[in-house]
């Protein structure tokens, strides 16, 4: 070897001098598991810190040991454009959060619902809904003619144009349905 690649590896290989490096500053970290219980029940289990149900129980808070809150998780949960409700329970001092999921819609905004539910008709209407609307009312005229001689000719066309259109809509957006059992969920 040479003197200089000598010389370059023993400065390369001095002693460093210094400060142990300061705490990280800023939001604390907090670890956790979450498992599910036999029972179906969501369990989360913290190290440090805290849950704190919001007064009403729409939220549960996650707090650092400096009384910081950290995160807020909602206590609902959305399917099929349904809302459904989380039940929160804390225990072990607030280290310990049970969340059990409700199944009966939360009582929510009757008017998006209704909403919700006139826009997925139109979409399912214009993707083929409409056609089979025709195909229905024909169907329908003609059956009635058949049967109820020409009296019965506008309310079979009536009737089976209602179903022939609800079937194609519903065939056409296949969200339609869950909108419409949304929207009667609210009553």
């Amino acid at each position: 070897m040479s003197v200089l690649t000598i010389a370059a590896m023993g400065v390369g290989a001095g002693t460093a001098y210094g400060a142990p490096a300061p705490p990280p500053t800023g939001p604390s970290v907090i670890h956790y598991e979450t498992s599910v219980t036999p029972n179906e029940v969501v369990q989360t289990v913290l190290d440090s810190g805290t849950f704190k149900v919001e007064a009403g129980g729409h939220a549960v808070d996650i707090v650092d040991n400096a009384g910081d809150t950290l995160a807020r998780l909602p206590m609902a949960y959305k399917v099929a454009d349904t809302v459904l409700p989380i039940s929160p329970s804390v225990t072990n001092g607030g280290r310990t959060l049970l969340l059990t999921p409700g199944v009966q819609p939360v009582a929510g905004d009757i008017n998006g619902a209704y909403q919700n539910l006139i826009n997925q008709w139109e979409k399912g209407w214009v993707n083929g809904g409409s056609q089979e609307a025709g195909a229905g009312a024909i169907i329908g005229a003609v059956v009635g003619c058949v049967f109820f001689l020409f009296i019965g000719c506008i309310p079979g066309a009536a009737i089976g144009g209602t179903i022939g259109g609800i079937n194609g809509t519903s065939n056409a957006n296949p969200d339609f349905q869950p909108a419409l059992f949304n929207l009667l969920a609210q009553f």
